[in-house]
């Protein structure tokens, strides 16, 4: 008899079939760590896309995988996701609004044990950007899905899925982080009843992509003071390169504008983040560590000084210290990979003299062998002239 499922995973795809292999593959039981696929199904819903997924290859990722294609012209995934919630086998879900992000391997099995520690939680998780930096920067330096590809293949990610922190150089916005002040997460988990109680999606989100709507669910969430608040610590979500309308919009072309103005008219008001210390659970991986000593650094700092002075310390102000901290860190970074570079020319200077005075060594030795063969030749000539000479 085979177990119940307790997880409904529910992610959504439009036009990516590059993304997918990767981002399915993250999903899978080979690839998370602690997990039995039969306690999950995975619901990959293809929002309409023009070149659609196969569905052979989605549902070769495990038996638990299932492949739904939601005709529509909405560039929404909004009314995709709330049906999905509402047919899930699971009592516990997880969404994924958008598919792009790869993750890593601890997320669902520490999330599963959040379950089971609380009654009721809200369970986030921190985003990240694969590549040198946020990609509406670095796509405006040239970076693309083939710079992307080639810098996933300089690290065994498939195996120590952690490996993808060393890859990630951006959060997805500067207040965001372990200890941050979060106001999305494009990987988050609740119970099945509590995301119905509450309405699920607001289907007026229609922009590309749902707009702001998980803003406004993660708003919402986070404001629900009867919900516990849990961040995984030592965990991620990284974002591929898709050339999606916000993630990998340059700055200057980014739509926040159009998105919050359709957020307004919904909500009657300006987006603001709820400000909410969370609870954290998990553990940081080595290969997280330089991000968890950022994170800290900023975020820690940040909220002591918002408990002593309130609303004077703004979220903005973290965001800008955030952005100092990063720059500051990369100058770090790289006067280390400078010293670093130093002392292996000096290794390898040292290495090279001691050789060359090996050789040196042993061309000496070598020398004085020959000239004490040629001296010894030379007496035996001479001795042999003298008899000669005494012989005539």
């Amino acid at each position: 008899m085979s177990e119940p499922i307790l997880l409904s995973v529910i992610v959504v795809f439009f036009n990516m079939c590059r993304e997918a292999e990767r981002t399915l593959y993250t999903l899978s039981a080979a690839y998370q760590k602690d997990v039995n696929p039969e306690q999950y199904e995975v619901i990959v819903i293809d929002n309409g896309s023009s070149e659609p997924l196969n569905r052979g290859n989605v549902e070769s990722f495990g038996h638990n995988f299932n492949y739904v294609f939601h005709p529509t012209i909405s560039p929404s995934p909004v009314e995709a996701i709330n049906k999905a919630v509402a047919y899930c086998r699971g009592s516990l879900i997880m969404v994924m609004i958008d598919g792009a992000h790869m993750l890593s391997p601890g997320i669902i099995a520490n999330a599963l044990r959040v379950f089971r520690a609380y009654s009721d939680p809200f369970i986030a998780v921190v985003g990240f950007h694969l590549g040198p930096e946020i990609q509406n920067s670095s796509v405006s330096k040239g970076y693309n899905q083939e710079q992307e590809d080639a810098l996933l293949a300089t690290l065994n990610w498939r195996n120590n899925g952690y490996n993808l922190f060393k890859l990630s150089q951006g959060l997805s916005y500067d207040y965001a982080g372990w200890f941050g002040v979060l106001m999305e997460s494009n990987c988050f988990f609740m119970r099945k009843d509590s995301f119905l109680q509450m309405g699920g999606f607001n289907l007026r989100f229609t922009e590309a992509g749902g707009g702001l709507a998980i803003l406004d669910l993660f708003h919402a969430m986070v404001s629900n003071l009867k919900q516990e608040y849990i961040v995984l610590l030592g965990e991620g979500s990284f974002h591929q390169f898709h050339g999606g309308v916000a993630s990998n919009a340059p700055f200057i072309e980014h739509p926040w504008e159009r998105f919050h103005k359709q957020y307004q008219a919904i909500k009657g008001h300006p987006f603001q983040v709820v400000v909410r210390r969370p609870l954290f659970f998990g553990e940081i991986p080595p290969e997280a560590a330089s991000w968890s000593r950022l994170c800290a650094q900023v975020g820690l700092k940040w909220w002591e000084q918002r408990g002593l002075l309130g609303d004077e310390i703004s979220v903005d102000a973290f965001g800008y210290a955030m952005a100092a901290a990063r720059v500051a860190h990369e100058e770090e970074q790289a006067a280390g990979n400078f010293e670093q570079k130093f002392y292996a020319l000096q290794h390898n200077y040292n290495l090279l003299a001691a050789e060359l005075q090996c050789c040196e060594t042993q061309l000496t030795r070598k020398r004085n062998s020959f000239l004490g063969k040629i001296s010894t030749i030379l007496n035996k000539a001479v001795r042999l002239t003298k008899t000669d000479s005494r012989v005539k």
